[in-house]
């Protein structure tokens, strides 16, 4: 907000020079010339002396025959055109009070801008939403700090940002980008009660919203204590219907089957989640996790593994054990994946495994690709890989156990395939990534 008043202070400033600037000058140049009534009529005088000893002049030269009178006429006139022409110089240099005139009416139009437009902006203006921003600004800066400090950011400065949409949107209660970033704000502090009707405002002032469906969808799932009810699978598949990649509805629907105990389903959305946020963000490691928990939910029930994957010509079954050599622990994250053999680094189908898991078997199919483009389907030949990451992360770090096997054709894929962790990764990004 004080930069925006001292750009318009600046600008102001600059827009007063250039009006009373050349005023000044003006002024100025003409002081510097001034003379006094007394002065104007001593100079007249005199130029009225040497007026009559030229005139005198031309009478003698017209008696002597020196000139004629036509050429005597057109003298005479010029004489007098020049004492009229000195006496309006000299009139113009006796200036008049009056002459200040211009720079105090120039100085006080000014002043009449400057403070006619700082009341036209408090009253017209967006004087409270500039504000709203940077108080936004600061907060997201103040916040990022916090996070880089390996703090958590002070939820008072969020409390204030609330403060702010809440009295704003009493003055302009139909501002929906308001009433949306008060709800998200809520969320941030764990005011879901407070978030579920703040995004209901939104949702009233635009219903084909599906980000806002979902959203409100998330806010009364947190309030409920993640209990799913009928209001938050109805806003989910709404959400969903009009946006099929809204990743967050796709993970309340996935919610909402499992606790169905429909685990295809559940497998489904949230695979289809982590196609479209990738195998790497934070929220593809939960779901993927949870995955898991739902195939193991359906083997605890009597299902089997193989009724549980999706049908489909391009599959690829490994059975995945852990070597001697690897030095791990039952909590690390194991990833098993296909990959084009000498071809580009993605999977072409990915699963997400914990070591405690080992040994087990895996199917890898079309619809565990991380795009539809890259698939097991596209493939001639493969390569599979289990890999051992201490740290979690999806792309091979020095120092993981791994165990690979490759190439294999996609015409003639072994019934089972054994694959064994037991090498260490030493760098060859390109081979083993």
């Amino acid at each position: 907000m004080m930069i925006l008043w001292m750009s318009v202070f600046g600008l102001l400033v600059l827009a007063f020079l250039f009006i009373v600037w050349p005023l000044w000058r003006y002024r100025h140049t003409r002081v510097l010339a001034a003379i006094n009534d007394t002065e104007v009529d001593q100079r007249l005088a005199e130029n009225v002396r040497i007026f009559r000893e030229h005139l005198a002049e031309l009478d003698n030269n017209l008696a002597s025959g020196a000139i004629d009178e036509k050429q005597f006429a057109q003298l005479k006139v010029e004489l007098e055109r020049n004492l009229l022409d000195d006496e309006a110089s000299l009139r113009a240099l006796n200036i008049k009070s009056s002459s200040k005139f211009g720079i105090k009416t120039a100085t006080a139009f000014c002043a009449s801008v400057l403070l006619g437009g700082v009341l036209f902006y408090e009253k017209q203006g967006s004087a409270a939403d500039v504000q709203i921003y940077s108080l936004q600004t600061e907060k997201m800066q103040q916040d990022y700090k916090d996070v880089m400090a390996d703090k958590q950011p002070d939820p008072a400065r969020a409390r204030d940002l609330i403060e702010k949409y809440k009295s704003r949107l009493k003055d302009e209660p139909d501002n929906l980008q308001h009433w949306f970033l008060l709800a998200r704000t809520q969320m941030e502090i764990g005011s879901y009660a407070d978030a579920v009707k703040s995004y209901q405002e939104v949702l009233t002032r635009d219903s084909k919203s599906a980000m806002v469906m979902a959203e409100l969808a998330q806010a009364m799932f947190l309030r409920d204590r993640n209990q799913m009810t009928p209001p938050i699978v109805d806003l989910a598949k709404n959400a969903y219907t009009l946006d099929p990649k809204n990743t967050m509805a796709l993970g309340l629907l996935g919610i909402d089957a499992y606790s169905r105990k429909d685990y295809r389903e559940t497998i489904r959305y949230w695979q289809k989640s982590i196609e479209l946020m990738g195998p790497d963000s934070s929220g593809s490691i939960a779901l993927s996790a949870g995955i898991e928990k739902a195939k193991q939910s359906y083997i605890a029930e009597g299902g089997k593994l193989e009724d549980l994957q999706a049908k489909s010509a391009y599959t690829v079954k490994l059975e995945v054990s852990l070597g001697a050599a690897p030095k791990v622990t039952q909590d690390q994250v194991v990833f098993v994946y296909a990959r084009a053999w000498q071809g580009s680094p993605m999977p072409l189908a990915i699963a997400r495994i914990k070591v405690r898991d080992l040994p087990t078997t895996i199917q890898l199919d079309e619809t565990m690709a991380m795009s539809p483009a890259a698939s097991l389907a596209t493939a001639t030949d493969i390569e599979v890989i289990a890999r051992v990451s201490p740290s979690g992360s999806a792309k091979a770090e020095i120092g993981d156990w791994l165990g690979k096997k490759g190439p294999i054709s996609m015409k003639s894929v072994p019934e089972v395939i054994q694959v064994e962790i037991n090498e260490q990764f030493a760098g060859d990004a390109a081979k083993s990534k």
